[in-house]
């Protein structure tokens, strides 16, 4: 299998996990069979923003800053290889999956993810992880030297490994950090920039289980990584009792996640307090927010309640009949 050269020049990855760390990523999708999406195409992360993107139709790479007028490609190394590198590359390791899979026809993709970390401005982490038909084939540790294959056929011998070594070591490495620096220094208003997540809790009734559910909804935060916990009685929920959990992007740039549970009517009795809490980089401490069921009417109360109004009732019905009885007597005494 070969490497893709400027795959390993530009790496990244979707996970930020402090305030000095940054991420810079590179997404290429190769697809054979006729759909209605470009045959290659590569797309260029910062901190999970698109900043370039190329693919076969257009042949050319596009910057994706759209906070810069007239913004150009500076790194002539992506610039002359993404065309045929990373093209010809991934046609052969798509090639070799699919006389492997005995795939003539249909629709089938191959996808490469190269990434970097730069964690208080020290390497962290660098990776390359390939994918067939949604299904991982193959990952590189570029840190460590070690490669996992899936498929014997993608396995680098030991020769091409000890170069491959070399390459990452020498070149791929220093140009990865040299690269997400100047993006970020290019471009830290937008990059480096923070936005508070808007936290709360709410809750609707599961039209087909007449369950409640209780969703946790945070909104509007950058970075995209964030931490969510619901609690319930201050302890946290187990994973297996919640759905949802993925970060998706809005309109504007920033993130939104929902966590979900499903509630019971005998749980809403017991009176559990909920607790919505999120950590973020662009706040100091942890943002809570609660959220307990109203409290049940209780049986024996209503029903007390009930006999009360019938009692009231009925002595109203009485004193209404006794009057009417004393009228008409009165009435019948002056004839």
């Amino acid at each position: 299998m070969k490497v893709p050269a400027v795959v390993l020049l530009i790496l990244g990855s979707v996970h930020l996990v402090s305030t000095d760390s940054h991420s810079i990523s590179l997404m290429i999708t190769f697809i054979f069979g006729e759909t209605q999406f470009p045959e290659f195409t590569v797309v260029l992360l910062v901190n999970d923003v698109p900043v370039e993107y190329y693919d076969s139709d257009i042949k050319k790479i596009v910057s994706r800053r759209h906070w810069r007028v007239n913004d150009s490609i500076q790194e002539t190394d992506i610039r002359d290889h993404v065309g045929a590198n990373f093209y010809s590359a991934m046609k052969t390791s798509l090639n070799t999956m699919m006389k492997r899979s005995n795939h003539t026809q249909g629709v089938h993709v191959y996808q490469t993810f190269a990434a970097c970390d730069l964690e208080e401005d020290t390497l962290s982490s660098f990776i390359v992880i390939e994918a067939y038909d949604g299904a991982q084939k193959y990952q590189y540790d570029a840190l460590t030297h070690t490669q996992n294959a899936l498929v014997p056929e993608l396995f680098w011998s030991k020769i091409t490994s000890d170069v491959i070594k070399q390459t990452f070591s020498n070149i791929y490495r220093p140009l990865c950090v040299r690269t997400l620096r100047r993006y970020l220094q290019e471009d830290k208003n937008i990059l480096l920039r923070k936005e508070r997540p808007r936290v709360r809790v709410i809750q609707k009734t599961e039209p087909h289980s007449g369950r409640t559910q209780v969703s946790c909804v945070a909104t509007g935060f950058y970075p995209r990584r964030v931490n969510m916990t619901l609690l319930r009685d201050d302890r946290p929920v187990p994973d297996r009792e919640l759905t949802g959990g993925e970060v998706l992007p809005n309109g504007d740039g920033t993130y939104q996640l929902r966590r979900s549970l499903s509630v019971s009517e005998e749980e809403l009795r017991e009176r559990h307090r909920y607790t919505c809490t999120v950590s973020h980089l662009s706040v100091d401490n942890k943002l809570d927010v609660n959220w307990e069921p109203e409290a049940p009417a209780d049986a024996v109360l209503i029903s007390a309640v009930l006999i009360a109004v019938l009692v009231l009732t009925a002595l109203i019905i009485t004193a209404i009949v006794l009057c009417r009885r004393r009228r008409h007597t009165g009435e019948g005494d002056e004839d």
